[in-house]
């Protein structure tokens, strides 16, 4: 059965990009992989001990947040699995997809109301962990699929 990751960091404004994959897992008879990926890496000054607390913390609010989106994929009937992850997000992400064999990644674009990171630097990291992964992205905005990433064949040598 394929398998679908979707990162995703949960919450209201993520709704109707998760309908959207909930849908195309559905329309793909396809497993779904929600991850969250914590990282407090820019807390580096920071006591250990006080970032050891934070992550902890972090974990607990991304597996919470799974669960709902989890919930409300099994509502929607897909059955999807939680995964909760620590570093960095190109990092885990390249991880996460050879480790469970995923088919298709999708991620979601920023809301222009509520996004933290530009729709040209989502475009750029999925055409990089396309090529990189060899995995097709998706790159889901407001519900819509608004661009697809298939990994480039490599090139073969001439003899």
């Amino acid at each position: 059965m394929p398998t679908i990751l979707y990162p995703t960091r949960g919450g209201r404004s993520s709704y109707p990009n998760q309908e959207r994959v909930f849908a195309l897992a559905r329309e793909r008879q396809a497993d779904l992989l929600l991850l969250y990926v914590t990282n407090v890496e820019f807390l580096g000054l920071v006591a250990r001990a006080k970032v050891v607390d934070l992550e902890e913390q972090l974990d607990n609010m991304g597996e919470f947040l799974l669960a709902m989106a989890q919930e409300r994929a099994e509502q929607a009937g897909v059955r999807a699995e939680t995964l909760v992850r620590r570093g960095e997000f190109r990092q885990v992400l390249g991880e996460v997809v050879a480790e469970y064999a995923v088919d298709t990644v999708v991620l979601g674009a920023p809301s222009e109301k509520t996004g933290l990171t530009t729709l040209d630097f989502m475009r750029t990291l999925c055409a990089e962990l396309s090529a990189e992964t060899g995995v097709p992205f998706l790159l889901v905005q407001d519900g819509e699929i608004v661009e697809t990433f298939i990994p480039s064949p490599p090139e073969q040598a001439d003899d």
